[in-house]
């Protein structure tokens, strides 16, 4: 499937930055030692996570990689596919390490986090960190990784925001969750179709980029 391996393509090209994505996964750990909630833990964890999806865009622009793309036989569409779906990996990754340990350091620490609060977490960082993404690629395509650079930082608006919903509101998260999950429909539909459109705008709109573009 071409689409996949050109998502193998980004994975090759982020050797460059295997310790930035260490250290992207492990700094997390650290915050949630500060607030000691693991919805703020995992979204912060996708902050982290989306800011680093500007690494491939840097390498490929230092490589000079658009002749390589135009001698591939692989079309526009499969290509920026490509690229997003590298990037929902990558997250996907950052989710489930942050979901495996942050709940043990925060039993370390006395605090019981249940499954589902954990899963609710994990789903809302998701949520946040696609809609991030979906933001960025399209500027990257757009400014490229240099002039683009700006909205790299558009998740710090977003992390800050879900750290002072949850301080200053005092939101019970497991309170929250738990209502959530009551509802077995409504919400889910709802999120798959808010994230379903996103993904889709934000797919054909870097196509529409990137065709413009010499190919």
């Amino acid at each position: 499937m071409k689409i996949w391996k050109a998502a193998k393509l980004d994975f090759k090209l982020l050797k460059y930055y295997y310790k930035s994505i260490c250290f992207t996964l492990l700094i997390p750990l650290v915050f949630i030692l500060l607030y000691r909630t693991l919805v703020v833990g995992i979204s912060f964890a996708m902050f982290m996570m989306a800011m680093s999806s500007i690494y491939t865009f840097s390498v490929a622009d230092k490589n000079n990689m658009q002749r390589l793309y135009r001698v591939l036989p692989i079309s526009v569409e499969e290509l920026v596919c490509g690229k997003y779906l590298h990037v929902f990996l990558m997250g996907l990754l950052a989710v489930t390490v942050s979901s495996i340990l942050q709940p043990v350091i925060l039993g370390l620490l006395g605090i019981s986090a249940a499954i589902p609060e954990i899963i609710m977490a994990a789903l809302a960082g998701m949520v946040l960190y696609i809609t991030y993404v979906c933001f960025q690629i399209p500027a990257y395509y757009k400014f490229g990784p240099i002039k683009g650079r700006v909205f790299m930082y558009v998740p710090v608006a977003g992390i800050l925001l879900t750290m002072f919903v949850v301080e200053k509101a005092d939101i019970n998260t497991s309170l929250l969750f738990s209502r959530i999950a009551e509802n077995r429909y409504l919400g889910p539909c709802l999120l798959i179709l808010y994230l379903a459109v996103i993904v889709v705008i934000s797919i054909r709109t870097s196509v529409r980029i990137t065709e413009k573009k010499e190919w």
